[in-house]
């Protein structure tokens, strides 16, 4: 899609957003988070999902893909799934080529789907990787890896409270980079949490990546009732003055230079709020393993459960249009460090980006616009 006619698009999308926003209604879902499980081996100090019952019940494959068959989901393309630990699942692989097949029949503009995993699990990572990758890629189905990394060697072993789990991640690393020389269509790179645990470790985990062709996502811990359930660490997790310039520096730094979530970030370090658009509710969602869906994954507002009630009838509540009308008001929005949310928002809200345009120029723009990937959210592509 030409320049001209993204900006023309998101001043149109910047006033239906608005009149969608008073008025509490959704738009039509273009992407979406599922955690298929609660279970992880990890037991992460920034974390309390590992907690949580082994028992709990958990929609299995087919609940998923039926659901994914939704009309209301006609729209999305991008889906995010995540855990605890989804290669502890044994019909991960089931799932994911019945999401290929859907590409064909239900979700036409599916472009991509990302995984969040520890990387602990290697042989059976590489080994169901290996299975799907082939009929995603010719289904038109990029696979994105976020995999967490906290540090290069024992740091992460001792932030994932997992004894040799370093080792495990980088020969998983290794392994997927070696599918990625047959397939192109596998994107990876790594996601770390920043605590006061690894505040002095970022630099050698970006050389890692630099190293080894991998994207970053580096952000501060977040505190959630919700995904992560973690509102007890607060007083473990937080930094101290010296952490937070620390902090400054690390994201000051030439590598950062086209990064919005970035520069949202530095600001929030220092106002101690955060500027980002918000779409959660509108145009994204997140549904637990047993099917509760909400909003937002950071604050604790039920919809419902899909098992119970229909996507479509959920997402148009009176519960969803309290929390659409609302959004951005809750005391979590103003410290919601949570990285990726932005990508949705941003084409969806309008004039937030279209202002990223008059700020950086149009050269800037579109190097943005390239590194953030937004290309998928214009029909025009």
């Amino acid at each position: 899609m030409e320049l001209n006619s993204i900006l023309i698009s998101l001043a149109a999308r910047g006033i239906r957003y608005r009149y969608l926003k008073a008025m509490g209604m959704p738009g039509r879902p273009e992407a979406l988070s599922i955690e298929v499980t609660r279970r992880c081996i990890a037991k992460c100090v920034m974390c309390n999902i590992w907690q949580m019952p082994a028992t709990a019940p958990e929609l299995v494959a087919d609940d998923w893909l039926k659901l994914l068959q939704s009309p209301v989901l006609s729209d999305l393309k991008e889906l995010d799934i995540t855990g605890g630990e989804p290669f502890l699942r044994n019909d991960i692989v089931e799932l994911l080529l019945g999401i290929g097949k859907l590409k064909a029949t239900h979700l036409k503009q599916l472009c991509s789907i990302a995984i969040t995993t520890n990387g602990f699990l290697t042989e059976r990572v590489l080994k169901d990787v290996g299975a799907v990758i082939a009929p995603l890629e010719q289904a038109g189905v990029s696979l994105v890896f976020a995999c967490g990394f906290d540090a290069v060697g024992k740091v992460h072993d001792r932030i994932r409270n997992f004894k040799g789990g370093w080792d495990r991640l980088n020969a998983t690393l290794q392994g997927l980079k070696a599918l990625r020389e047959k397939h192109p269509s596998l994107i990876l790179g790594i996601k770390t949490t920043v605590t006061r645990y690894n505040i002095d470790e970022l630099d050698k985990v970006c050389r890692y990546a630099d190293e080894h062709r991998l994207f970053t996502i580096v952000s501060p811990y977040i505190l959630t009732a919700n995904r992560y359930d973690n509102i007890d660490k607060e007083d473990s997790l937080s930094f101290s003055i010296e952490d937070l310039e620390k902090l400054r520096e690390f994201y000051n730094s030439p590598r950062f230079q086209w990064s919005y979530y970035r520069d949202e970030l530095l600001r929030f370090l220092d106002t101690g709020r955060m500027g980002k658009p918000c779409s959660a509710g509108f145009n994204y969602f997140f549904i637990r393993s047993t099917g509760e869906l909400y909003s937002c994954p950071i604050i604790d507002a039920l919809l419902g459960n899909v098992k119970e009630a229909s996507l479509e009838r959920l997402i148009r509540s009176d519960g969803a249009a309290r929390f659409r009308k609302n959004i951005l008001k809750s005391p979590e929005c103003a410290g919601c460090t949570e990285p990726g949310l932005e990508r949705y928002a941003l084409p969806f809200e309008g004039f937030h980006y279209l202002r990223q345009f008059f700020r950086l120029g149009r050269n800037g723009f579109l190097l943005l616009h390239s590194h953030m990937g937004l290309d998928k959210y214009f029909p025009d592509r």
